[in-house]
């Protein structure tokens, strides 16, 4: 099946409605969320399967409190050579690594932002001269350790037009 290409130009009311509702709480009936946004059960399941048909929505997924488990690090990396192949392959390294929660390509003095989680920072330590320092692109790299999540949140909210 081709994609539907959606983007917020044409996504209406009622589709960020929905969406808003579906990041609060993904668990809930079609009926519940409809009640919310003044739609009927039957509506809310169409436009949840077009907004899935597009790759809006992405997968469902459970957030659980990391913190108990392990140390998450955010990891700042420069690489001493710039082009696109050496990012593809960087990119298809760290999506491999489940330990990679989120990698980021940014602008500015940092070429890429990790937040990685494992279990120690020993672990981290090993982990790390393993997969950044053997890599002859990467220039250095910076880690900072989270003490503790004060706010996460994936959602993308979005407001009235």
């Amino acid at each position: 099946m081709t994609k539907i290409a959606i983007t917020t130009a044409n996504l209406d009311w009622f589709d960020k409605l929905i969406l808003n509702q579906i990041q609060q709480n993904a668990d809930r009936t079609h009926a519940e969320i409809g009640g919310a946004v003044g739609l009927s059960a039957s509506a809310v399941r169409r436009r949840w399967q077009r907004l899935k048909d597009a790759g809006v929505l992405q997968s469902q997924i459970a957030i659980i409190d990391v913190d108990p488990f392990g140390v998450t690090l955010i990891v700042d990396l420069c690489f001493s050579d710039e082009t696109p192949e050496l990012y593809a392959e960087f990119d298809r390294q760290m999506n491999a690594l489940d330990v990679v929660q989120q990698s980021y390509h940014v602008a500015g003095d940092t070429d890429y932002v990790l937040v990685v989680h494992g279990p120690s920072l020993q672990w981290y330590e090993e982990w790390s001269k393993r997969i950044f320092m053997s890599d002859p692109y990467i220039k250095r790299y910076s880690s900072r350790v989270v003490w503790s999540r004060k706010k996460f949140s994936p959602a993308v909210i979005f407001e009235d037009d």
